[in-house]
């Protein structure tokens, strides 16, 4: 069912296609510098579940409205429910579906702004970073008397290391996009001036001219890399289990033959 045929009115967040295969995710609680609900964490989840189950978008995006990407979990809500005894529940996928989000599509974190807590969670599961020069990053958990357990220690200990990571957990303190770009986390900065999330797009619509099932099998074999840490175990299961389906899919072929023919070729939606 395609993800445009669904009713897609949200308190907390819109849901766009700027692009024909692309689908943008757009935080939109600035007045609360964007911390996201437990009922608006899972309708987003719901949003991605989505976008992998629609063959037609090739492509997410998620930013946010304002000076903030996203400052996390609503603690204000949080505060209520240990005023009621009830107990958080920290399981995957995660905040907005993303911090253990597996998935099958890339998805890009186009950071605006403030990028704290549970938003820094969403951003090291995403597929590609870019960042306004203005975005800063923190985990300022440990402040509050919380741990930042949802998925993204272990997933910044490989991306940025030991002792970066150890420095951002154990302090809290913020740094800038700039820093995170040579630490390896942000792939791009993005002048302040600009839209970070147009940036994004046209990221996006880079990646939607190559064909959709490299994009799928791509993405999975970096990913199993970085999760598994096991570079032959990795390419034993993409030889063995995804290049047959590759080269079965209809995209397979006619990447090769429109080389042979000197033209574009005319991809179709991914049926992997």
């Amino acid at each position: 069912m395609s993800l445009r045929s669904r009713p897609l009115r949200f308190q907390h967040f819109t849901v766009t296609f700027p692009e024909e295969r692309i689908l943008l995710v757009t935080i939109t609680r600035p007045k609360k510098l964007n911390c996201i609900n437990k009922a608006t964490s899972r309708e987003m989840a719901e949003v991605w579940e989505a976008f992998d189950n629609d063959d037609s978008l090739w492509v997410g995006i998620i930013t946010g409205e304002g000076r903030a990407f996203c400052t996390g979990a609503d603690l204000h809500e949080w505060n209520a429910m240990n005023q009621a005894g009830v107990v958080n529940d920290m399981g995957a996928p995660g905040l907005a579906g993303l911090p253990r989000r597996t998935g099958k599509k890339p998805i890009i974190a186009a950071v605006n702004g403030l990028c704290m807590g549970g938003g820094f969670e969403m951003v090291a599961n995403c597929d590609v970073v870019i960042a306004s020069s203005a975005a800063v990053f923190a985990l300022p958990e440990a402040k509050r008397g919380i741990v930042a357990v949802a998925g993204c220690l272990p997933r910044l200990a490989r991306t940025l290391g030991l002792q970066r990571t150890m420095d951002l957990v154990l302090t809290g303190r913020s740094v800038d996009a700039s820093t995170m770009c040579a630490w390896g986390l942000v792939s791009q900065v993005v002048d302040a001036k600009s839209d970070v999330a147009k940036k994004a797009v046209q990221l996006a619509q880079d990646m939607c001219r190559n064909s959709p099932d490299a994009l799928i099998i791509g993405r999975l074999g970096v990913r199993m890399a970085w999760e598994d840490a096991s570079v032959e175990g990795t390419v034993t299961t993409l030889a063995n289990e995804w290049y047959p389906r590759l080269v079965a899919g209809a995209n397979f072929a006619e990447g090769i033959q429109a080389w042979v023919e000197k033209r574009g070729p005319r991809w179709v939606d991914s049926k992997l």
